[in-house]
């Protein structure tokens, strides 16, 4: 995989290391792209007051790579930047050269400058970038100003250079380096980071085109290097679907066969999300589909379509996900078809929260058999699960009434083979964890301390051991607060810092769970990267991958590499 990353920290003489400027280069490490190498490039200089004068970074390829020139025809580039509120710097660009001859390759425009002294991270897909060479000697990032003004020192600054191969669907893994793949090889359970949308650019229209501004190829590669699950995602029924094809649409279905290719492309386990997932999303057509029998095709159909393509690859389906109703609703059930519309603080929920089109009432079950018996049908080598949220800990009301319904559906013989747990656990300044009391209005929330926590999972998973049911942590993420810090402080900082060990403690406390429990099958986090956030468990709280949005490993990465090589 030709990649490349320099955040600039251990430089000593910028010239020396093949980094030049038309003013004056200095290395920073009081302003950097917080949290990252602790070191960026400052470029400051006198801006001519003519339009389009700038103050550029030139970086060489020779000196960079030990190589005469750099084909980017096929590499997405990125950088961060900063530019001071003052400045009349309102444009950073970024040129590739050959000898003194310089193209442009991508810019951000005066526009996106609106909220100046901030970092922000850029990476652009240079594959269709009007006159991206295949020999460049020099990369050049340039702050440019769009119109004349007085003559001004001004500066800007560029952190977390880094470039890489455009091609998702062909990542040799390097075993020669420490990952957390390398390590969890050979262990009884797969180890895996969510395998985002944004590997193939998120969709934003019905024909199913990505957007290429929004496809990142690193974090394709961080998943592949790191982790060998695959998420596959089928639950997007249409209305008068041909039950007789189990084919996917080349148009219709391009997102879940991109997924499947991307999967099997880098020799990873799928693990599928089933139409039993469509609750809140179920469109008008479904809601009145005539139940059982018509209701029960689809869902069956679904199943084995889904199945068909992830046979013979050891998959793990979780044919259904947050399917059970929330305790404002008194004693715990399914989601069903029926549902009352308000919740308990007068809001409508009935799209979001309670509703289900498998199930008649709160105790019916029988479409969750079926489809547990057709799937088995379909690929007896799949491991099949039901998955839903704050299932993790023995003794809470919601954990209680899953258990009781897995062992149930286990004891009539349907072909269940566990449960999964989601695991998205907000973790607050002082490390104990929070979680918001379902259908409370005020809200109210409950704490945990960590050890507790902990403790009550690893039972939970012990008592599915015992009467042979397999857990799978699916969705493990560990946000924490975050809106109250001030970053460019170094008091700001510090507390950061301390927040990133008690989030190490959380990551490491699970998979030592996992480690020690031989019915645990999947760790899986639902991300890689902070740079990208799947929404807030709590308000305020965010940040809860192992990668910072720099794709640099964060103290939880570091704490689980140790633990696996540890054992």
């Amino acid at each position: 995989m030709p990649i490349y990353q320099n955040s600039f920290e251990g430089i000593t003489d910028p010239a020396a290391s093949g980094i030049t400027s038309n003013a004056d280069v200095t290395l920073s490490t009081e302003n950097f792209n917080y949290p990252g190498g602790g070191t960026a490039l400052e470029i400051v200089g006198i801006l001519p007051e003519e339009r389009g004068s700038n103050l550029h970074v030139d970086l060489s390829i020779r000196k960079l790579l030990g190589e005469e020139s750099l084909d980017l025809t096929d590499k997405t580039i990125y950088y961060s930047a900063f530019i001071p509120v003052d400045s009349a710097i309102d444009r950073i660009s970024l040129y590739a050269g050959k000898g003194n001859q310089f193209i442009l390759l991508a810019e951000v425009t005066a526009d996106a400058w609106w909220n100046k002294g901030v970092w922000h991270d850029y990476h652009f897909d240079l594959s269709h970038a009007q006159g991206a060479m295949k020999d460049c000697d020099t990369i050049r990032i340039t702050g440019l100003r769009p119109s004349s003004g007085d003559r001004a020192t001004a500066y800007f600054l560029v952190d977390d250079l880094k470039w890489i191969r455009g091609d998702s669907f062909n990542i040799p893994v390097d075993d020669s380096i420490d990952s957390l793949r390398k390590y969890a090889a050979n262990r009884h359970f797969k180890f895996g980071l969510y395998s985002s949308e944004v590997i193939f650019g998120w969709e934003d229209d019905p024909f199913k085109n990505t957007r290429d501004d929004t496809k990142d190829p690193w974090y394709a590669y961080v998943a592949v290097q790191e982790g060998v699950v695959n998420v596959v995602e089928d639950w997007s029924p249409r209305p008068n679907e041909d039950f007789s094809n189990l084919d996917y649409d080349p148009v219709e279905d391009a997102s879940t066969i991109r997924q499947y290719n991307f999967g099997n492309a880098n020799s990873m386990t799928p693990l599928g999300y089933g139409i039993g997932g469509l609750y809140f999303t179920a469109p008008e057509w479904l809601r009145t589909l005539d139940f059982p029998d018509a209701t029960k095709a689809l869902l069956l159909y679904h199943i084995e379509r889904g199945l068909h393509y992830t046979r013979g690859q050891n998959p793990v389906w979780l044919l259904f996900n947050e399917f059970i109703l929330g305790e404002g609703y008194g004693a715990n059930g399914l989601k069903y078809r029926k549902t009352p519309l308000l919740g308990i603080d007068g809001y409508d929920h009935g799209d979001s929260e309670h509703y289900s089109p498998w199930a008649a009432n709160r105790t019916d079950s029988s479409l969750i058999e079926a489809a547990f018996i057709k799937a088995h049908e379909v690929d007896p080598g799949a491991t099949l699960l039901l998955n839903d949220y704050q299932d993790e800990q023995i003794g809470l009301k919601k954990s209680e009434y899953f258990y009781q319904l897995a062992s149930d559906l286990k004891a009539k013989g349907i072909p269940i083979d566990g449960v999964g747990f989601q695991m998205h656990n907000p973790i607050e300044p002082g490390g104990t964890l929070t979680f918001m009391i379902p259908f409370t209005w005020p809200w109210q929330w409950e704490h945990i301390d960590l050890d507790t926590y902990l403790n009550n999972v690893d039972l939970n998973v012990k008592r599915y051991a015992s009467i042979g049911m397999k857990v799978a942590f699916t969705e493990v993420e560990g946000q924490f607060k975050i809106d109250d810090l001030d970053l460019t402080s170094a008091t700001g900082r510090a507390e950061y810092e301390r927040r990133l060990q008690w989030q190490a403690e959380c990551f490491a406390g699970l998979l030592k769970i996992a480690l020690e429990n031989e019915n645990v099958i999947m760790f899986h986090i639902w991300g890689v990267t902070d740079r990208y956030q799947n929404g807030e468990a709590v308000p305020g709280y965010g940040n809860g991958f192992i990668f910072d949005r720099n794709y640099n490993p964060k103290p939880a990465y570091d704490a689980m590499l140790e633990l696996l090589k540890g054992q």
